[in-house]
C-alpha cells in the first residue's frame, strides 16, 4: 500500500510543475483600440512629462531645450502610433510603441561595483 501511494505521488508530482507553464494571453482587438485611443488623446502629456523628467535630472537649461524637443518628438510618435493602432485595431497585435531610450533612472553614485573601493 505504501509503495502504491509512493508511485501515485511520484506520478502526480510533475503535474504540479506544469501549472505555471502557459502562454501569455493573446492580445485582443479591443485592447489595441484602447491603446490607440489612449495614445492619441494623451500624447500631449508627453511634452510636459519629458520636460519634468529632465528638469529633475539635469536642470532647467537642459530641460527647457532638449526636453521640449524630446517632448515634441514623443507627441508626434505617440499620435502616429495611436492613429495606426486605431486604423488597424481589427488585426490584434502587441503594442507598436517602442520603449523610451531614456528611462529616467538615475544611476547611483558611486556605481555598485565601486562601492567598496570608492575614495
Amino acid at each position: 500500500m505504501k509503495r502504491l501511494s509512493l508511485v501515485l505521488f511520484a506520478l502526480t508530482l510533475p503535474s504540479f510543475s506544469w501549472a505555471d507553464l502557459r502562454l501569455p494571453p493573446k492580445p485582443t482587438m479591443f485592447e489595441k483600440l484602447g491603446r490607440g485611443i489612449a495614445n492619441v488623446t494623451l500624447a500631449a502629456s508627453e511634452l510636459l512629462d519629458s520636460n519634468y523628467q529632465l528638469l529633475q535630472e539635469k536642470g532647467p537649461t537642459y530641460a527647457y531645450t532638449v526636453g521640449i524637443a524630446q517632448g515634441v518628438s514623443r507627441v508626434i510618435m505617440d499620435t502616429g502610433v495611436g492613429a495606426i493602432e486605431i486604423g488597424t485595431f481589427f488585426i490584434p497585435t502587441k503594442s507598436m510603441k517602442m520603449p523610451a531610450h531614456d528611462t529616467g533612472q538615475v544611476e547611483p553614485v558611486p556605481p555598485a561595483d565601486l562601492k567598496d573601493n570608492w575614495y
